[in-house]
């Protein structure tokens, strides 16, 4: 029945609609009013917010368009839903009418929401005026506020004014906009061909003749921007702070998230060198490869099909058609331009864009988002790409990729960016737009909303369901745009457009980055992307910027204004004001002949007295006749602060200063200076002493007044002092009873004392040539600096009675004013400062060395010509020297003369006023401008501090006194911003004024940088991040690239005391001292590569003395050139015994030694027998049958029984050499420990924290949570986080005690001697709480019991089983909890032991104490009964022990005289005496007097004792100082440090070691991904000569071995001996060939899980079909070198020989590159597997045989190619690419060129030999003499990076399982070595890893073996290895080699071939004849045989798995 489905449908429809409308209305309408609210109320989840449907597009629903729009059958409401919402929502129910706004024309359905959203109200009341629901204005509404109501809307009269003013003006410009966007819209999807009336909606045929979902064009449009309503980032920061998500309490986001864990690194390793534009792309934009139709469409062919009404059938003809159309425009188009960007020079792109007609930005702009929406692109089918396109580069077989397609626009745009200057604007504005939109929430950059998911359009939604961020195309493009412009920097600003730029400043873009990382609004990927646009928009400026500003004063407002007062102080022109510090109070004096005294506050002030001037007391004179300017009065407080001077012609004025009548004096002739002494007399001076006031006057006379009291003063001319007609300029006094200074008109000065002496008195100096203008005495009195009318202050002092000129410190121009700093020198070296201003503006900062006599010294030099016109602020390099006098600072902030300078008291800032009344505050911590303040008209006259309130100013054309309120505090608020804006000055970057987000961000970085550290530090030091975030990296190379790190990383303390330790209760180091370590890292990396000074935080610890001209060739970098760094580095790893400290250990050892323990000591040995291995031991570790040795350098060995895996060997094989521990190396090892009994256990303490643990895991004694046994050192990852300082191992359990005084206990749990107050076993160690009050130093566990002992050694307690009273508590009951010893309190424990069943305590006074088995405690038979209570061993009473050391049964003990006494069990001669008899009493072992013994060890049955002296304990977290000893000579290969002498190499190695420690703690900061690294500025300084890979040979290994070791470790799979199985065809059947082994693994193996590889050994297990071996290890090795077999001959194509090879010239003939035309996707699938190989030989440590070209390695390292690199591989085509470069050179012009050059287009020669284009397209372009610069240029970069693509996909692979960034550290070499191990099979180290079975290593069989196997050359014993291990390699390093190589006699036949076993490493030999026979039989075997085969019973086994058919493999 048609009606009532029709309703049904209708209904359907209806309420869906309603409900989506309903939805879409609520929404809007919150969003409108949070916007206007602005703040953002948590969203409802349900809520479909951010549907960003821009205006509502209302369509009008009847009956007729009802049916047509859900015609058939509809799926589910669902889908109509999924068709509408997405697109325009439509109105239902009540279908209202559509209204006309009467303000902007618009037709709109909901009126009211059109109304509240694009006209808002004023919020006053709306005079009752407002709007009907149908849009008519009315009059007499209930009141309220304009812009509220429902469904009317009131809005008031002047607002409706104010809208349609703006609707007239609006009309003229939309005209115009809406012509451009109707020539876009041309390019628009066919949909919008065919008029949107005549579609009617076909259930079955969608896409042919439904309704086109056009939401990513109208919606997410980026060229329609609406101006009014957006916020354009220039706003007041405080307005923009609620949209971006900010308040007052969160002042920054949230730190930036990790997405998950990355313990490898491997979601940075992915970004490889590519061109940066792409791998921008490629990080934000992944996403956006969108596959259509993805999700079950009905194909095109199965629609048409479902037409059958004509009608339609046409309409989608022609749709389709149109379609087509379009699509092959754009294609043509895209294809066209991407020819054009790869191709040609940027100037052939220009004419190419215009001829394309695609000079409009907004054109390609638009293309682009049709790019990224995947609506336009290159053609998708790989047929109808030319070969040609195949092989290029840039664009490869997946050409669809709407990358790529937008990298071609993107670099379309760039260049119509750079050429005109008005697409640049608009790209500028377009990109700020969609940032400030992006960070304010207001378009939807991400889709992660649930409810939004489901309504995406189809293609996108498979994307969304992978709970991926999907981003927006549009913002895909915005991203796009801005990494090209953050790229091109200052560049696209033409000159031109001078004042535009000006008007918004370079920082346009800057500030909307900045507000996207401040936006809370954003993902963390976005904040993430942001921060690194950011930093490269900055490094671009600074690397265009040539100029250096001319000032740094902040005229144009960047900086936060500090608030002013304003004194009016007097009637006419203020002269001068002076401080009374004694009294607080300023004194001002006017030319209205008053002075003014005043009280000054922070926030106020008072007048407190005016002193009115007296000419003399007869004459009456008016006051009026005084303001004559050319009589300045001069004024000066005394020192009291009770009297006020002053001067005027011929009188002296002395005011009281609390009123009372003035005094007056008349002079004989006019006054020209006044002093009253600085300082009071040495006595402290009552209440009426007096107070002298010295008059200088114009003849040269000088007069004293002597004030009494106030109306009683003295007058006497000191007549002694007079000079004749000589005006006398200025006096400086500096206290009573000292000498005063007086300087006169003529440059002179004398020195003289207010009382006549006989001889002597006076002293007159010559000074300088013209007029003193001001002198100062220094804050101590000793130093008098003069000043004079010319370039040179100088510095004059008393020596030895004689006055001298210390220093001349001569400027670049006339000096102007002095100051003094008021603080005196402190700390050890004491310096004074002082500040000079220049007439040219310069003011200059100085430190000077307080005591004369230092200075005496270097007193003649005088400094010329120090100043550098360039230098801004900052000297250039450190400091200039004249003598010890330092310019430090160098201030810019005048372009007029400065005419005062002034100090705060604190001595942080610095004040200087010049002409134009222009005053610069400075800050003196880092040179930068704090302030700039415009006082008024005319110059600065004075600048005086006012402690606590700032700066007060006069100026002369001014009648007030500024009072700038610049608090310390105020200071220390707005430093941050001060800092960076003068950094960013110097790098050219103006406008931070126009620039509000980022300012607010830059003030903000500290805080960012301090939460977002700690937010990661936690995750990258427990390794669950192997480094730090990019946005982490990009806000510290910020904050280093804006000189932050200096203000934050050093204490707030004025500069001439920066060498005084800082005041540790107003400064914590420590806040910022991961910042400081990371600066002082990237800049001594920068000295290093550019051969530079170190910076000054660069100081070298333990630096043994060196004379000073040795020091500072040490320390300059420019000496130490060609190598000679990496060849001490490169000397110090090769050969460190050269290096090795104190000579050798003597160690001797003694006992039992059948497991080998003893080493080649012997097996049975009953005295102390010298063994010479252990000859480097630092500790030697007697353990369960096993010995370790701990060397100098950290590296653990260890030797003896191996059951159990407790020689952390991997295996449980006896050992009986020493040999390295392979699982800890890379780490220093400070401690060990180990069990004597039980199954045997050990654990390691590392200097950077780490515990480890292995052997026997029963009762979860490792700490590892189960009780699994470890056979390699595991860390204990339960311990993170404590910083744990000493261990001990018992029999069962375990213990550590921690630095902060904890304990804790893991184990077994019987007897309670985990002190738990229980029995029970505890699997991961468990803190002591019973001891929680204690500071707990030292634990000792032993068979059942345990001791501890307090920090400071007065407690000792005792826990565990009782028996014999070996818990000391007078009986024998077990305890489960800690019991007090009494007897052991209080006397001064040092260290406590426990054995079997005794223990044994030793006392700081050198007494030893036992207790417990009465047999074994050291005590005569009569004491022993009181067992179970410490006693004192009496034959030990009058000796002082040093040392104790307990083994399961038997004690030794240390003298101080180097004597051992033993005692206790002695069944194998454990005690060293020569014999086996138990021993009661301590006894001397004589055979180790005098052989100066300085450490014990005992184990269960065996005792060591050696001579390297202990190392003194170490505060947890301080590394071991690094010893080196001097090496004898300089090896021969080190050549060129032959002219340097041993002890300049030694401290030059300690500062590379320094500078690796720095690396080591710094390198997860640095940025080390080479795209990133175009060029060096500021911000990635240092980083670049790593990232170029000059730096890397001079770092230490440990710098890569520890963090490397470290995350393998962290993700190696546990518990498991090989990973999952793989099945391999060898033999070929029924005649068909097997594929390659390698492409078999390879398919098998990418498909895995990458974490199920990262195994110790065998990655996966391999099943040979019908081959009869079972893998052990062997196959796995077998398989492996045949694919590296296969790889190198050709069997798989991926390798190819180098060039050179095939030429037979040059280097690396043997050596292969990767295949650059293996680029389809299965190739490279190969690629990435090759790459899981090269991780699994890392991991594993069992090297390829594989030999690649240097340039590979190079590339696998992220080092860029240079052409020397490839000169190596192929020589003829460099020296063919270089004969055409310089062709002019034989003789060839334009005309005959193409006779000579056989090429005539843009084609090269590949790698492989093909010739292809060197540019896509590059068939076309021609050749010509004129380009062939060109042409050469663009061979060679297509040779450097044609196997970029590989070489990603390898390193992909490479990134499964090893922490692959960290290859930016490792050089070439190094990695090869890492990858392929030793290329030589050397002998000797097979002897060294020999075990011999059956057989004795003196057997004639062995010998001739070995004689065999010196006989074979390389390539033989290549083979042999294959034989006998199925390796063709052995690893570089010989502790890596996990197994050893066994020799093993067999009965077979006499001269029968030798047979092995390569699971094992076993070679099976049976007799033979003669040496030649054995060769000949050995020859033949290893050249013949090949298969792996077990015996036969497993052939029968195998065969009926051999399942699957033949073609899979």
């Amino acid at each position: 029945n048609a009606v009532t489905r029709r309703q049904k449908f209708d209904l359907a429809a209806r309420t869906l609609l309603a409900g989506a409308v309903g939805l879409y209305r609520s929404v809007q309408a919150h969003r409108n009013q949070s916007r206007r609210e602005g703040i953002t109320l948590q969203q409802d989840p349900g809520a479909l917010y951010d549907c960003n449907l821009d205006e509502e597009l209302e369509i009008d629903l009847d009956d007729e368009a009802m049916e047509a729009m859900f015609g058939q059958d509809l799926a589910s409401d669902n889908d109509i839903l999924g068709m509408w919402i997405p697109e325009h929502v439509c109105e239902s129910e009540d279908r209202e009418e559509m209204v006309v706004c009467e303000l902007c024309e618009a037709s709109v359905v909901s009126f009211n929401q059109h109304m509240k959203r694009n006209h808002p109200g004023c919020g006053r009341s709306a005079n009752r005026q407002g709007y009907r629901s149908n849009g008519s204005y009315v009059d007499g509404w209930f009141g309220g506020e304009c812009g509220s109501g429902n469904p009317y809307y009131l809005l008031c009269g002047s607002c409706r004014e104010k809208f349609l003013a703006l609707k007239s003006k609006t009309k003229a410009s939309t005209s115009e906009r809406c012509a451009v966007c109707e020539n876009i819209k041309k390019l628009r999807r066919p949909g919008d061909v065919i008029t949107r009336a005549a579609l009617r909606y076909k259930g079955q045929a969608p896409d042919l003749i439904g309704k086109q979902d056009s939401v990513y064009e109208e919606d997410w449009d980026m060229l329609d921007v609406d101006e009014d309503e957006k916020l354009t980032g220039e706003e007041e920061f405080e307005f923009l702070a609620g949209p971006l998500g900010l308040n007052d309490r969160r002042v920054v986001p949230e730190p930036v998230q990790f997405l998950d864990s990355d313990p490898l690194g491997a979601s940075v390793a992915m970004i490889t060198a590519t061109n940066s534009m792409e791998e921008t792309l490629m990080q934000i934009g992944c996403h956006g490869s969108i596959e259509r139709g993805s999700s079950g469409r009905i194909t095109l062919g199965e629609q048409a099909a479902a037409l059958l009404n004509p009608h339609d059938r046409v309409m989608a003809l022609r749709r389709v058609t149109a379609a087509t159309q379009v699509l092959l425009a754009r294609t043509m188009v895209m294809r066209a331009l991407s020819l054009l960007s790869v191709s040609g020079s940027s100037c052939s792109l220009a004419a190419g864009l215009e001829s394309l007609g695609l000079t409009d930005i907004r054109t390609l702009v638009r293309l682009m988002c049709l790019a990224a929406a995947g609506r336009a692109g290159l053609s998708t089918s790989p047929s109808s790409l030319s070969s040609s396109m195949e092989r290029s580069r840039g664009v490869h077989s997946k050409t669809s990729k709407p990358i790529s397609c937008l990298a071609y626009l993107s670099t379309a745009v760039g260049c119509l960016a750079s050429n005109t200057p008005s697409a640049a604007k608009l790209l500028v504005q377009l990109c700020t737009q969609n940032l400030i939109s992006a960070a304010t929430g207001v378009n939807l950059t991400t889709v992660d909303d649930p409810v939004q998911r489901k309504l995406l359009p189809n293609f996108l939604r498979g994307i969304a369901e992978e709970n991926k961020l999907v981003t927006s195309p549009s913002f895909v493009v915005t991203q796009a745009l801005v990494a090209l412009l953050a790229d091109k920097g200052a560049k696209l600003r033409p000159n031109s457009d001078k004042a535009e730029s000006e008007k918004r400043g370079p920082l346009e873009l800057a500030n909307a980055l900045a507000a996207c990382c401040l936006s809370s609004r954003l993902s963390s990927q976005h904040r993430q992307w942001a921060a690194q646009q950011l930093v490269r928009t900055l490094a671009a400026h600074d690397r265009d910027n040539q100029t250096s500003p001319q000032t740094f004063a902040d005229i144009s407002g960047d900086l936060r204004k500090c608030s002013f007062i304003k004194l009016e102080a007097h009637q006419n022109r203020v002269i001068t004001s002076v401080w009374c510090n004694k009294k607080a109070l300023l004194a001002t004096s006017g030319n209205d002949g008053t002075i003014r005294v005043w009280n000054v506050t922070k926030n106020q002030y008072s007048l407190l007295q005016t002193c009115v001037f007296n000419k003399d007391s007869c004459s009456e004179e008016t006051l009026s006749n005084l303001g004559s300017p050319s009589d300045p009065i001069t004024v000066c407080w005394s020192v009291s602060g009770k009297y006020l001077a002053g001067a005027f012609e011929k009188t002296v004025n002395i005011w009281q200063v609390n009123g009372g009548k003035g005094l007056l004096d008349i002079q004989p002739h006019w006054v020209s200076a006044l002093a009253w002494p600085e300082e009071g007399p040495a006595v402290t001076w009552t209440s009426d002493s007096l107070e002298r006031l010295l008059i200088g006057r114009m003849d040269g006379s000088l007069g004293l007044i002597e004030v009494v009291d106030a109306s009683t003063m003295h007058h006497r001319e000191l007549e002694h002092c007079y000079r004749k007609e000589v005006a006398v300029t200025c006096i400086a006094w500096f206290s009573e009873d000292r000498q005063f200074a007086v300087g006169y008109t003529d440059g002179k000065l004398i020195i003289g004392t207010t009382e006549p002496l006989e001889k002597g008195g006076i002293v007159l100096i010559d000074a300088h040539k013209d007029i003193l203008v001001s002198m100062k005495w220094d804050p101590t009195g000793q130093i008098l600096m003069t000043c004079a009318k010319e370039e040179t202050v100088k510095l004059w002092a008393s020596i030895a009675g004689c006055w001298r000129c210390l220093y001349s410190l001569s400027h670049p121009s006339v000096v102007n004013g002095v100051a003094w700093c008021s603080l005196p020198g402190k700390g050890t070296s004491l310096q004074l400062m002082l500040a000079t201003g220049c007439q040219n503006g310069l003011v200059c900062v100085w430190t000077i060395p307080q005591d004369a006599m230092t200075m005496l010294h270097s007193s003649s030099s005088s400094l010329e010509g120090w100043w550098d016109p360039e230098s801004n602020g900052k000297m250039k390099e450190g400091c200039l020297y004249a003598g010890e006098a330092k310019c430090i600072y160098q201030l810019r902030g005048h372009m007029t003369p400065v005419r005062t300078v002034a100090f705060s008291s604190d001595g942080l800032a610095l004040v200087s006023g010049g002409l134009g009344g222009l005053m610069n505050i400075w800050s003196l911590r880092d040179g930068s401008v704090l302030q700039t303040v415009v006082t008024g008209s005319g110059a600065v006259q004075t600048t005086i501090w006012i402690p606590d309130v700032g700066v007060a100013a006069c100026s002369s054309r001014s009648k007030d006194v500024l009072v700038v309120n610049c608090t310390s505090e105020w200071i220390s608020s707005s430093h941050i911003l001060a800092t960076c804006r003068t950094a960013l000055k110097q790098q050219g970057v103006l406008g931070l004024n126009m620039a509000p987000c980022m300012r607010a961000f830059l003030e903000r970085l500290p805080i960012m940088l301090q939460e977002q550290y700690a937010y990661e530090k936690p995750h990258v030091v427990c390794g669950d991040q192997l480094v730090h975030s990019a946005y982490m990296q990009c806000l510290a190379s910020l904050a280093v690239g804006l000189n932050l790190d200096q203000l934050l990383s050093n204490p707030p303390v004025p500069p001439h005391h920066k060498l005084c330790p800082p005041d540790p209760s107003n400064w914590n180091p420590s806040e910022w001292a991961w910042l400081e370590c990371f600066s002082t890292t990237i800049k001594a990396a920068e000295a290093l590569a550019k051969g530079a000074q170190f910076p000054d935080s660069f100081s070298v610890p333990d630096l043994e003395p060196v004379p000073e001209d040795e020091l500072r060739f040490l320390m300059d970098n420019s000496k130490w050139i060609n190598g000679m760094d990496e060849q001490i580095m490169s000397w110090a790893t090769s050969r460190p015994e050269d290096w090795h400290l104190g000579g050798k250990c003597d160690v001797y050892l003694w006992g039992a030694g059948r497991h080998g323990q003893l080493a080649e000591a012997g097996r049975n040995v009953m005295v102390p027998t010298a063994a010479p291995s252990f000859s480097q031991a630092q500790q030697v570790i007697c353990g369960q049958n096993c010995t370790f040795v701990i060397q100098a350098n950290g590296t653990v060995l260890a030797c003896g029984e191996g059951s159990y895996g407790r020689l952390g060997q991997g295996n449980s094989d006896d050992l009986h050499v020493l040999t390295v521990i392979s699982a800890l190396q890379g780490f220093v090892v400070t401690q060990l420990v180990t069990s004597c009994g039980s199954d045997g256990h050990s654990m390691a303490l590392t200097e950077s924290g780490e515990v480890f643990s292995w052997g026997d895991g029963d009762y979860g004694k490792l700490g590892h949570g189960n009780s699994d046994r470890q056979r390699r050192p595991r860390q204990i990852e339960a311990l993170q986080g404590e910083e744990v300082v000493q261990m001990s191992c018992g029999f069962k359990h375990s213990a550590v005690v921690t630095a902060d005084g904890k304990l804790f206990t893991f184990g077994n749990g019987d007897y309670g001697r985990l002190g738990l107050g229980n029995t029970s076993n505890k699997k991961l160690p468990e803190r002591v709480t019973t001891l929680e009050g204690y500071q707990i130093g030292q634990v000792a566990c032993g068979l059942n019991h345990t001791l501890a002992v307090s920090t400071d050694g007065s407690m000792v307690w005792a826990f565990g089983d009782g028996d014999y009273g070996k818990l000391g508590l007078g009986n024998s009951t077990a305890k489960s909890s800690p019991q007090k010893v009494d007897i052991l309190c209080g006397i001064g424990i040092k260290k406590v032991a426990c054995g079997t069943q005794f223990s044994v305590a030793l006392t700081k006074d050198g007494h030893v104490y036992t207790f417990g088995q009465d047999r074994l405690i050291g005590l005569p038979e009569g004491r022993a009964r009181n067992h179970n209570r410490p006693q004192q061993v009496p034959v030990l009473s009058g000796i002082f022990i040093e040392d104790i050391a307990v083994g399961a049964e038997h004690t030794l003990a240390l003298s101080s005289a180097g004597d051992v006494y033993a005692w206790g069990s002695n069944s194998e001669g454990q005690l060293g005496l020569g014999h086996t008899n138990h021993v009661r009493e301590p006894t001397l072992t004589t055979v180790l007097q005098g052989k100066n013994i300085r450490q014990i060890s005992a184990g269960r049955c065996h005792s060591a004792a050696w001579t390297a002296p202990p190392v003194p304990p170490r505060a947890p977290g301080v590394s071991v100082p690094l010893q080196l000893g001097l090496p004898d000579m300089i090896p021969p290969q080190y050549g060129s440090l032959k002219e340097v002498s041993a002890h300049t190499v030694r401290a030059r190695l300690r500062l590379l070691y320094h500078f690796s420690d720095l690396m080591y703690s710094s390198w997860r900061l640095l940025n080390l991904s080479p795209n990133n690294q175009n060029s060096t500025s500021h911000y990635n300084a240092g980083t670049w000569g790593i990232v170029q890979g000059q730096l890397r040979p001079l770092l230490a290994p440990r710098v890569y071995t520890l963090p490397m070791v470290r995350s393998i470790g962290k993700t190696m799979v546990q518990g498991k001996n090989y990973g999952p199985q793989i099945t391999v065809k060898r033999i070929s059947t029924r005649g068909r060939k097997c594929k390659p082994i390698f492409v078999q693994i390879a398919r098998q193996v990418v498909k895995l899980n990458a974490s199920d590889l990262r195994l110790p050994s065998r990655a996966w297990k391999v099943k040979l079909v019908g081959e009869g071996a079972d893998d052990a290890g062997g196959v796995f090795d077998d398989t492996i070198t045949e694919m590296c077999q296969e790889l190198e001959t050709g069997v798989v194509d991926m390798l190819i020989p180098s060039p050179n090879a095939t030429a037979e010239v040059g280097y690396n003939r043997d050596r292969f590159l990767f295949n650059p035309s293996s680029c389809l996707e299965e190739h490279l699938m190969q690629f990435k597997f090759l790459g899981i190989l090269m991780g699994v030989a890392i991991r594993t440590k069992k090297p390829l045989d594989l030999h690649l070209a240097p340039m590979v390695w190079k590339q696998l390292c992220c080092i860029p190619l240079i052409l020397e690199d490839l000169e190596e591989v192929d020589l003829l085509y460099v020296q063919t690419l270089n004969s055409i470069l310089h062709i002019e050179d034989s003789g060839i012009t334009e005309e005959n060129f193409h006779e000579m050059i056989p090429i005539d287009s843009f084609v090269g020669q590949s790698a492989d030999g093909k010739m292809v284009p060197i540019i896509p397209g590059g068939n076309s372009i021609p050749l010509t003499f004129s380009n062939r610069k060109e042409y050469v240029e663009r061979a060679i970069e297509y040779r450097l990076h044609e196997m970029d693509r590989q070489v990603a996909a390898v390193r992909e692979g490479m990134s499964w399982i090893v922490p692959v960034p960290l290859l930016s550290l490792l050089t070439a070499k190094q990695l090869e070595q890492m990858v392929c191990g030793m290329p030589e099979i050397s002998v000797d180290v097979l002897k060294k890893v020999v075990r011999y079975r059956e057989v004795d290593e003196q057997h004639q069989l062995v010998q001739w073996f070995w004689q065999t196997l010196e006989e074979f050359s390389n390539e033989e014993r290549v083979l042999f290895m294959r034989f006998v291990s199925g390796r063709s390699r052995l690893p570089a390093n010989t502790a890596d080699i996990s197994q050893r190589f066994q020799i093993m006699k067999v009965d077979r036949p006499y001269d029968s071939l030798p047979t092995s076993q390569t699971c094992f490493f076993q070679l099976r030999l049976p007799p033979y004849s003669s040496q030649l026979i054995m060769a000949e039989r050995l020859r033949y075997a290893i050249n013949n045989c090949r298969s792996i085969d077990m015996d036969n019973y497993m052939l029968s086994r195998n065969v009926d798995n051999a399942e699957g058919s033949d073609t899979d493999y």
